[in-house]
């Protein structure tokens, strides 16, 4: 019972913020300067694919942000990236933490988010983000991605980059 109103309260706070405007235009990874990583860092493994993959975009020039969200009390203790976790969210998951602002208030000309878990916290940083290009993973919650990739359970953020990178091809 508690939940369903706590998802209730989430998704109201997403249809107000979904009515914010923004300029849209088409990005690659090749042809955007400013890369906005978003993820779900709960599994150490998706963490360190993800942080790679950033440091991969930062050698080709690109000024990357990454934040990845854990789905835990703390944070660990040298994640190799900026995260928050769930004390860091209000009573309806949505994030109330300096680093969120941060990255929220960064313009990025291509936003990615890998959330396939559709955590309420990374949907919300999802459609706060200031970003000319939105990619993500198919969700539940309301969104305002460009490009939506659904990713079987059984793969994981590897599977993302390449189908992204696949798709953008074919946008380019």
């Amino acid at each position: 019972m508690l939940e369903s109103i706590r998802i209730a309260f989430f998704k109201n706070a997403l249809r107000a913020l979904s009515s914010k405007q923004r300029k849209r235009k088409l990005y690659t990874t090749q042809s955007a300067q400013t890369i906005g990583l978003l993820f779900d860092a709960t599994a150490e493994k998706d963490g360190k694919v993800l942080s790679a993959f950033g440091k991969l975009l930062e050698k080709d020039g690109k000024k990357v942000q990454l934040l990845g969200f854990f789905q835990a009390k703390q944070t660990p203790e040298t994640p190799g990236f900026e995260g928050f976790s769930l004390k860091e969210t209000d009573w309806t998951r949505k994030p109330k933490s300096e680093k969120v602002d941060r990255f929220i208030k960064a313009p990025l000309d291509l936003l990615i988010c890998f959330n396939p878990a559709n955590l309420p916290s990374l949907a919300w940083v999802a459609l706060a983000a200031n970003a000319s290009m939105k990619i993500g993973t198919a969700g539940q919650f309301t969104n305002d991605f460009d490009l939506q990739l659904e990713i079987p359970e059984n793969k994981g953020p590897q599977y993302f980059i390449e189908q992204m990178h696949l798709y953008l091809a074919k946008l380019s």
